[in-house]
């Protein structure tokens, strides 16, 4: 067994787990009216937003990329399919940087994995210093991942990295953990670039989601 020092220092007390004070020094996140700014953003994208862009990427064989804060947003997911607004391949992102998004807690990484239908493509993103660990577990699962200086400038304590690095870095994870690393043409497959499907039944069926029941008709409700 192996013994690792722990605990919250006041400055993990006061700014979170990721974005500690040390974490953005340095960066544009320590200039307060940034950070303000950060703090208070928001997305417009009501139901009628997401409904409309939708419709516009599929008229144009574009393939959308979902990136989900929570099981909330995976279920509006789900409902946008069953009523036929989305009909296709789901590739997600489970976004895990807190601030109105899930924090990138374990227990809340497995509650949204377990509630993903098997014929999706799922990715965990976090930020600052939780992307490694996280990218640890995607890579030890099966799933995906996703890094680079977009979400981290660390490495090791007060080591920057940059985004090959981090490549570099999940690579040689993967390796160890026996995880191939897709080639170009293999991610294209994966992702299921180019591919459409006719209805919402369709759709339901190659997901995995249980398909629409017919009155009196009861069972497993995960799979098709």
């Amino acid at each position: 067994m192996s013994a690792s020092k722990g605990g919250a220092s006041d400055d993990h007390a006061r700014s979170g787990p990721s974005q500690t004070r040390k974490a953005i020094a340095g960066t544009s996140l320590a200039r307060p009216e940034l950070m303000e700014t950060y703090r208070e953003m928001t997305v417009p994208a009501g139901p009628t937003w997401v409904e409309e862009h939708l419709r516009r990427l599929q008229a144009k064989g574009i393939q959308p990329h979902f990136q989900l804060s929570s099981i909330p947003q995976l279920e509006t997911m789900e409902r946008l399919i069953r009523r036929g607004v989305y009909t296709g391949p789901l590739n997600l992102t489970w976004v895990g940087i807190g601030g109105g998004f899930d924090g990138p807690n374990p227990y809340n990484i497995m509650n949204f994995i377990q509630r993903v239908p098997d014929g999706a493509c799922l990715t965990l993103e976090t930020l600052m210093r939780s992307v490694l660990p996280v990218n640890a577990m995607a890579i030890a699962m099966g799933l995906h991942t996703r890094c680079g200086n977009e979400d981290t400038i660390w490495g090791r304590k007060g080591e920057k990295f940059t985004s090959v690095q981090q490549i570099q870095q999940l690579v040689r994870i993967a390796g160890e953990l026996g995880r191939e690393v897709a080639t170009g043409k293999e991610a294209r497959e994966i992702y299921r670039i180019g591919e459409t499907y006719r209805d919402a039944d369709e759709t339901l069926a190659k997901l995995g989601f249980a398909p629409n029941r017919k009155p009196g008709q009861v069972g497993f409700t995960r799979h098709a």
